[in-house]
């Protein structure tokens, strides 16, 4: 992680809810409630107390549709800072203080505008930090639609789906907390490898039920993997969206695939995840990403709040990422 250049990861953000009929609620929705958890410092432990997670500052751009959220992570585990001078024989540790965490901070834009075409879906880009990967990031935020849950009573509710009245003579309502879901976009060069290289395997994988093996008590099933086979005298042209809507079809079964080609113009074999539904890649280093270079003043390792100048040089590569 460099002082005068940050990478960002760009993600679809999916809203969701677990019960049938349930009503999803809008990014619109759910900004006041960030707002308010950012506000009364409200914290998430994790790792068994031993690192804490919040929003620790949160900037709203109605005009353009977006909120920047600086998510941060205290992490007591975390090795004492070191700061050194070779040349002059500097050598000093920053030792943490008692109940005192490494902080990490990252920010993360969201678009409150939906994507065009897909409902619940928000363009969300997070800067690439050392310490808070993505799921860190879904984790928090779904984690504090949780504590709305729990704290109001009366938070997402919603018309009950076999209507009828309450005792009062009320309408029957139900709720329900929504998620917080992430998939990486596949990055330019991952679909432009898979339509120009060889492709030499594709599979589908299956998750089993838990089950011993005869004769070795220590192994059970996990997953089992459907080999495809590959007819390379007939592949489609654009091979990356004919395979994404073969995963779709067959995701009710299988819900990973696996491809594996040849860089275009080297002797590299890679293999890929995806996520059988979406297409999206389950590996961040086939996430689509931008970086934002030559940043001054250069930034320190973390920050409490959002960095201003930063954010700023971010946002029309962010802009640029969504489609409303």
């Amino acid at each position: 992680m460099q002082n005068d250049r940050r990478q960002f990861y760009i993600y679809d953000l999916e809203i969701g809810a677990r019960k049938d009929g349930a009503s999803i609620p809008t990014m619109d929705n759910l900004v006041p409630i960030f707002q308010r958890m950012k506000d009364t410092g409200r914290t998430y432990a994790i790792r068994a107390d031993t690192a804490t997670m919040l929003v620790g500052d949160i900037h709203i751009d109605a005009a353009q549709q977006f909120i920047t959220l600086l998510v941060r992570l205290s992490d007591k585990t975390a090795p004492n800072t070191v700061t050194s001078d070779p040349v002059a024989g500097i050598f000093n540790i920053h030792a943490k203080g008692p109940n005192q965490g490494a902080d990490f901070a990252c920010h993360v834009l969201i678009s409150t505008a939906q994507e065009r075409g897909f409902p619940n879906v928000y363009t969300c880009a997070i800067e690439r930090v050392s310490g808070i990967a993505s799921s860190l990031v879904q984790r928090l935020l779904s984690k504090l639609l949780n504590f709305e849950f729990k704290d109001d009573a009366s938070s997402f509710s919603y018309p009950h789906p076999a209507g009828g009245l309450t005792r009062q003579g009320l309408p029957r309502t139900e709720r329900c907390c929504p998620h917080i879901e992430l998939r990486g976009r596949p990055s330019d060069t991952l679909i432009a490898d898979i339509n120009n290289g060889r492709i030499t395997g594709i599979s589908l994988v299956k998750a089993e039920a838990v089950a011993p093996i005869a004769g070795a008590g220590y192994l059970t099933k996990k997953e089992s993997e459907l080999r495809l086979q590959i007819n390379q005298n007939n592949l489609p042209a654009n091979l990356w969206q004919s395979l994404v809507q073969t995963f779709q079809a067959n995701s009710g079964d299988y819900g990973v695939a696996k491809v594996s080609y040849k860089v275009p113009g080297q002797d590299r074999s890679v293999t890929v995840e995806i996520d059988a539904n979406t297409g999206n890649p389950l590996e961040e280093m086939y996430v689509k990403s931008f970086d934002v270079t030559n940043i001054f003043p250069l930034l320190d390792y973390s920050a409490m709040q959002i960095v201003v100048h930063f954010q700023a040089m971010a946002i029309p590569e962010f802009l640029a990422q969504r489609t409303i």
